[in-house]
């Protein structure tokens, strides 16, 4: 059986998401081969591909292994066979075996009925970018890592200090509320426009027109009603002009090993705009004029949320203890001088 091995590559870059840091649930650390499919799961993430007209595999193969192997192969096409215990790899004339497990032992089962897939709306993959950075990442309060969604069409993410929320623009192909992880979302983003199925269990299905599916487990739980911060009044603020590029420079030292944790941090003080970014590499610290004869304040925020609000809006308005950003279908809110929500 030949394939491109860039192809095949791909394929398993896909699916990579879908792995175990370690195999606390059997075969969750290898790629699973299921006839012209290669799938992945980890118990809160499964992915699935489909490799190219007529493959045929079914099997699980330790996934650092063979990856890595596939980056070191010189050529273009590979022949796979496959013996008793062994999946054989031809490149030319560099072989190679690897154990493969014939029998798929994932859990797979887990994710219930699937059922049909239908189409979200366009401005669905915007939406869930712009609200999914003020979630949390502290499990103590495991409902504020999470985003959610109603079927109406809102979707809103806090971490208790915060609060991001936009309107879709119409109905969602959804029933109930939904709790995605937040920590999620970047997968999500990346099958770009795709289709969505709940199923029938605590999970979710999104099927992009390559055939990539992401599977992942969604929390039962009810969001907090954030009706009451979100009303905010107080003086206008006008952002600098310059805040763009500002925002530019200063994030180079926002960069956290979690894009969630990413954050810089403005402070105005009579006159004085400042923006600033430190992490364990270095700080970044950049003042400009501003008209503001209000109390100073300070607020943090994740760089490309904030990106998200100057490309829609340059104007904040500043109340007693919180900055609202807002615009037609959206409306961000931060605590300010630390003042947290719940």
């Amino acid at each position: 059986m030949k394939i491109k091995k860039a192809e095949l590559q791909k394929a398993l870059e896909l699916v990579k998401p879908g792995l175990a840091g370690k195999e606390l649930i059997e075969q969750s650390t290898s790629f699973a081969f299921m006839g012209n499919r290669v799938v992945t799961y980890n118990d809160e993430i499964s992915m699935s591909v489909p490799l190219v007209e007529g493959f045929n595999l079914t099997g699980a193969v330790k996934a650092e292994e063979l990856y890595k192997l596939l980056t070191k192969l010189k050529g273009d096409e590979i022949t796979l066979e496959l013996t008793e215990n062994e999946i054989q790899i031809t490149c030319g004339k560099q072989r190679a075996g690897l154990s493969i497990q014939a029998e798929i032992k994932l859990p797979l089962e887990e994710l219930g009925d699937i059922g049909k897939f239908s189409p979200l709306p366009k401005t669905f993959q915007e939406s869930l970018k712009f609200v999914y950075p003020s979630a949390g990442t502290d499990m103590v309060h495991p409902v504020l890592t999470c985003v959610h969604i109603t079927p109406d069409g809102w979707m809103e993410a806090s971490d208790g200090f915060r609060v991001s929320r936009m309107d879709v623009g119409e109905d969602l192909p959804i029933k109930t509320n939904l709790l995605i992880p937040a920590s999620m979302v970047r997968n999500i983003l990346a099958l770009g426009e795709c289709t969505i199925s709940t199923g029938k269990t605590g999970w979710v299905h999104f099927l992009n027109k390559e055939g990539t599916m992401l599977s992942c487990r969604i929390f039962t739980d009810s969001f907090p009603n954030v009706a009451a911060i979100m009303d905010v009044k107080g003086e206008e603020l006008q952002l600098p002009k310059a805040l763009t590029e500002m925002l530019e420079r200063a994030k180079v030292f926002g960069k956290r090993d979690q894009a969630m944790d990413e954050s810089v941090t403005i402070d105005v003080d009579g006159r004085e705009f400042t923006i600033s970014g430190e992490n364990e590499y270095g700080w970044y610290e950049e003042t400009c004029p501003v008209r503001y004869n209000g109390e100073p304040f300070t607020f943090a925020v994740t760089p490309h949320l904030l990106q998200g609000i100057l490309e829609k809006s340059n104007s904040a308005t500043i109340g007693k203890d919180k900055i609202r950003f807002d615009g037609e279908g959206w409306e961000f809110i931060a605590i300010l001088r630390g003042n947290p929500t719940k």
